[in-house]
């Protein structure tokens, strides 16, 4: 019972970000994680279905998507198809909306000073509370029930208007009007952010170009299977990249038009994030094509590679099983993209101007949580 306890727990840690500045600005950033990366000592020995099994109980966050990708690459490494694929797409979008509404109502307001708005999540627990059976199978009487539902807690506390109506939007003058009339609170915010910071977290990390199953195996597969550090500081072609909304939504005109004027900043993220959550909506209500947000495939007899779309990014699973049980597993989670030593958030921050200590931890929590991590993450500020 021991070994199954400790098996059961979540797999979590934390990330501390050190910074140290000048009293003006920003001069050195390191990320460590303390995250453990113990998938490959942890599921060594055991058989497949026992780690799909476990796998959606070690992690606290994503865990539709964890539980997604264990399925799919157990599947793969056995040459065989995931019979439970669409349900399992299904979960992922289910939770990736909750995710989005969470950041959006909760967590940015939090992170710049305001009250969270909690209202609406009372409707959003009806979404992850409802069975896979019912989403899958009974779309007209829950799926769509659910949709409608979402959608008009979205048009009353984020939107201000139908979401579909939302994604008309398509130049920054049309933005700045929608933030001017503020009548939600994320309008409000993102106003203050366009008006008053618009290049807060700007980074020059590339963003993660679009995911294919040939991309992936020409590209990440190889560096994984090579690489024994990869799961702590993946890269794409040796270069850092930034992955999440902001990557998915780059090719919308909206988010083109924001990055233009404000780079890849707090804003444009936050912008993209509106958008994707305006996307899904419509797709959980039949309104579009369903898209594909899992990839997988063997990479050789035995081995399988999995990648997930996630609320906050490429999520990766890796597994080479010999005589019935895996011999090797490596997990990359998104927050080891966009938390990388050289990443996203290091450069973010890097140069970043404040007027004092609080005023500079501030700046660099609301950078952070923009890049969405998945653990606790720690900010301490020095002096150089």
């Amino acid at each position: 019972m021991a070994g199954l306890a400790e098996a059961t727990m979540p797999l979590e840690g934390e990330l501390r970000v050190r910074i140290s500045w000048d009293g003006r600005r920003v001069e050195h950033v390191t990320v460590d994680s303390t995250r453990p990366f113990a998938a490959a000592g942890l599921f060594a020995g055991k058989s497949p279905g026992w780690v799909v099994a476990t796998v959606p109980m070690l992690f606290s966050i994503c865990a539709s998507a964890q539980g997604a990708a264990a399925a799919s690459v157990a599947a793969a490494a056995a040459g065989t198809e995931d019979a439970l694929r669409p349900v399992r797409e299904l979960e992922v979008l289910s939770e990736t909306i909750r995710e989005h509404f969470w950041r959006l109502l909760v967590d940015w307001p939090q992170s710049m000073g305001r009250e969270a708005v909690l209202a609406p999540m009372a409707c959003v627990r009806r979404l992850a509370t409802a069975s896979r059976e019912a989403l899958a199978r009974a779309a007209a009487s829950v799926r769509c029930d659910l949709a409608a539902a979402l959608g008009t807690a979205a048009a009353e506390s984020i939107y201000g208007m139908a979401p579909r109506e939302w994604l008309a939007i398509d130049d920054l003058s049309r933005l700045q009007a929608w933030t001017d009339r503020a009548a939600t609170l994320p309008a409000a915010l993102l106003g203050e952010l366009l008006n008053e910071m618009p290049r807060l977290g700007e980074s020059a990390v590339p963003l993660m170009p679009s995911i294919s199953t040939r991309a992936l195996a020409e590209v990440v597969a190889p560096e994984m299977r090579l690489d024994p550090g990869f799961a702590r500081a993946p890269t794409w072609r040796g270069t850092p990249v930034e992955t999440g909304v902001l990557a998915r939504m780059q090719s919308r005109p909206l988010v083109i038009a924001v990055s233009g004027r404000c780079g890849n900043a707090v804003a444009t993220r936050m912008v993209a994030r509106l958008a994707e959550l305006a996307l899904l909506l419509e797709e959980l209500a039949g309104a579009t094509p369903p898209a594909r947000r899992l990839e997988a495939f063997a990479v050789a007899p035995g081995e399988g590679v999995a990648a997930v779309q996630t609320a906050r990014g490429l999520l990766l699973h890796r597994a080479r099983v010999h005589d019935g049980c895996v011999a090797d597993y490596q997990i990359v989670a998104p927050t080891e993209w966009n938390f990388h030593p050289q990443g996203a958030l290091p450069r973010a921050l890097l140069g970043l101007e404040a007027d004092d200590d609080p005023s500079l931890e501030w700046k660099a929590r609301l950078t952070a949580q923009a890049l969405d991590p998945c653990v606790a993450c720690r900010i301490e500020v020095g002096h150089a």
